[in-house]
């Protein structure tokens, strides 16, 4: 009869066996490494503020309204709402007067993204901050 530290033993090497296990560990594997892979590895739009203060949020108005953003740094505006229109608000963040964030979008077929619309920094309220700008010199966004 085995003992219990055979028997967990053999359980831990079933459990690893299992294919569904396997195949959802991997494919959430995957899915993490691609993402990172976009967001480091490709050029992003730099939004610097300008506005002599300190600002909450950013709105940016994208020709296009399906897409995956990203941020660098990671998570600076804690909330992201996207209209379906090709309008993102980010909000609950903080970028500090000369400070900056970049923003990368991909579609859903991986192409970049890179034509802005316009694009303005908000205080908490969502109240906009200094301009709005027309488009962004790529990928500097700190004036039109």
């Amino acid at each position: 009869m085995p003992d219990n530290k055979t028997k967990t033993n053999k359980e831990r090497t079933n459990r690893m066996k299992n294919p569904k296990t396997t195949s959802v560990l991997v494919g959430l594997g995957l899915v993490l490494v691609v993402a990172y892979g976009y967001a480091q590895g490709s050029t992003a739009n730099t939004f610097i503020n300008n506005t002599g203060q300190t600002v909450s949020g950013l709105h940016i108005q994208y020709n296009i309204g399906s897409f995956f953003l990203y941020q660098n740094p990671a998570n600076t505006f804690g909330n992201v709402q996207k209209d379906g229109r090709g309008g993102v608000d980010l909000s609950s963040g903080t970028v500090a007067a000369g400070g900056s964030v970049q923003i990368y979008v991909i579609n859903r077929d991986e192409v970049d993204i890179r034509n802005i619309r316009t694009w303005w920094w908000t205080d908490g309220s969502g109240i906009l901050v200094g301009q709005t700008h027309n488009g962004c010199r790529n990928p500097d966004c700190t004036s039109p």
